[in-house]
C-alpha cells in the first residue's frame, strides 16, 4: 500500500479542524471534510476514487478504541486506533466492492437475496455491537461525530458484505464447526473463559466469527498493498 508520508499527522491534523455549525445536521455534513482518498484496482481504479470523511474516520477510530476496554465511547483514540480504523476501512471497501462484483456475476437463481444479505448483516453486525458493548454504546460513539443510525447501519452493511465476499471467495469463516469451537475455546484468549463451554457457545461462535473476518481482512489488505494509493488531504 502506499501512502504519502505523515499519514497519521495528516489525518490528525484533519481530524483536529472542527466542520462550520450549522442549525441543520445535514447541512453540516454536505460540508464535511475528506479525511482521505484512496484507490484500487478492486474498487475502479483511478477512475473512481473512494473518500472516506473526517467524522466516519473518527468513528471508527473510536470503535476501535472501544474495542479494548469495556466502558467510555472511545473518544480517547491514540493514533494506533486511527491507523487500524483506516486500514479496516478500505480493506472493508474493497472486499464490498468485490462483493457487489461477485454477486453480479452469479447466475440470478443462485445470488443471495436481499433478505439473505440483511439476515448476515444482523449476524455479522450483531457480534460486532455485542462485542463493543452493545448498539446504544456504539450509537453513543456515533453521536460524538454526527453519525446518524443509517450511517451506523451502512457501516455494517459492508461489513457483513465484506465477510460475505470471504466467506465466498476465499475461505468459509462464518459457520465454525463445533469441534473447530471447542478447540477456540480450550486454547484461544476469548472472553468467556471460565464459562461452560455450551454455556458461551453462541457467545463464542459469534466472537470467533468477527475475529476471524478481521484477521483475513488483515490479510487481504497486507496481500493487496501494492495496489492500493492512499493520500491524506490536508
Amino acid at each position: 500500500m502506499t501512502i504519502r508520508r505523515l499519514t497519521t499527522a495528516g489525518i490528525l491534523i484533519a481530524l483536529a479542524a472542527p466542520l462550520p455549525a450549522f442549525a441543520d445536521g445535514a447541512a453540516a455534513r454536505t460540508l464535511e471534510r475528506v479525511a482521505v482518498r484512496f484507490y484500487a484496482p478492486e474498487t475502479g481504479g483511478t477512475a473512481r476514487p473512494r473518500f472516506v470523511m473526517q467524522r466516519m474516520l473518527a468513528f471508527e477510530a473510536r470503535l476501535e478504541a472501544m474495542s479494548e476496554k469495556p466502558d467510555g465511547t472511545g473518544e480517547d483514540y491514540q493514533e494506533r486506533h486511527l491507523r487500524a480504523a483506516l486500514e479496516h476501512h478500505v480493506a472493508e471497501e474493497m472486499l464490498a466492492s468485490l462483493a457487489d462484483k461477485l454477486i453480479g456475476d452469479i447466475p440470478p437463481s443462485k445470488r443471495p437475496t436481499a433478505a439473505d444479505l440483511a439476515a448476515l448483516q444482523k449476524q455479522v453486525g450483531g457480534a460486532v455491537f455485542e462485542q463493543l458493548g452493545g448498539r446504544t454504546r456504539v450509537e453513543e460513539a456515533a453521536a460524538g461525530e454526527q453519525i446518524d443510525a443509517a450511517e451506523v447501519d451502512g457501516l455494517m452493511h459492508r461489513g457483513a458484505l465484506a465477510a460475505w465476499y470471504l466467506d465466498r471467495a476465499v475461505s468459509p469463516l462464518l459457520s465454525p464447526g463445533d469441534e473447530q469451537l471447542r478447540e477456540v475455546y480450550r486454547t484461544s484468549a476469548h472472553p468467556y473463559r471460565g464459562h461452560p463451554f455450551e454455556q458461551v457457545r453462541p457467545l463464542l461462535e459469534r466472537w470467533f466469527v468477527v475475529q476471524r473476518v478481521r484477521v483475513a481482512e488483515g490479510a487481504f489488505l497486507q496481500a493487496a498493498r501494492a495496489r492500493v494509493r492512499i493520500i491524506v488531504t490536508r
